[in-house]
C-alpha cells in the first residue's frame, strides 16, 4: 500500500505513485475518486490506472521473451552446425 500525504485541501491526497505515461506524481482525488498526474494531467480511475499498467507491462515481458527466444534459437543453430563438421 502507497505512503499517503495529507495536503492542505482535504480531497486530494498525495500518493506516492508515479503516473504510467509521464513519471509525475499522482494525486487521488477523494470526491471523485479518480487519480490525476500533477505533470501531465492524466486523470483516471483506480481500474483505468491499474489496465494501464498491466498493458504497458505486458510489451515488456513480451521483448524479454521473444530475446529469450531468439537466444535460444541461435544458440540451436550454433550447436547443430558444430555437430556437423
Amino acid at each position: 500500500m502507497p505512503k499517503v500525504k495529507s495536503r492542505k485541501d482535504s480531497s486530494q491526497y498525495t500518493l506516492e505513485q508515479f503516473c504510467p505515461e509521464c513519471g509525475g506524481e499522482m494525486l487521488y482525488d477523494i470526491q471523485n475518486r479518480r487519480y490525476a498526474c500533477k505533470k501531465c494531467g492524466l486523470y483516471i480511475t483506480r481500474e483505468e490506472l491499474s489496465e494501464l499498467r498491466y498493458k504497458m507491462r505486458i510489451p515488456e515481458e513480451d521483448q524479454k521473451r521473444k530475446k529469450a527466444r531468439e537466444q535460444s534459437d541461435y544458440l540451436e543453430w550454433w550447436l547443430s552446425g558444430n555437430k556437423e563438421k
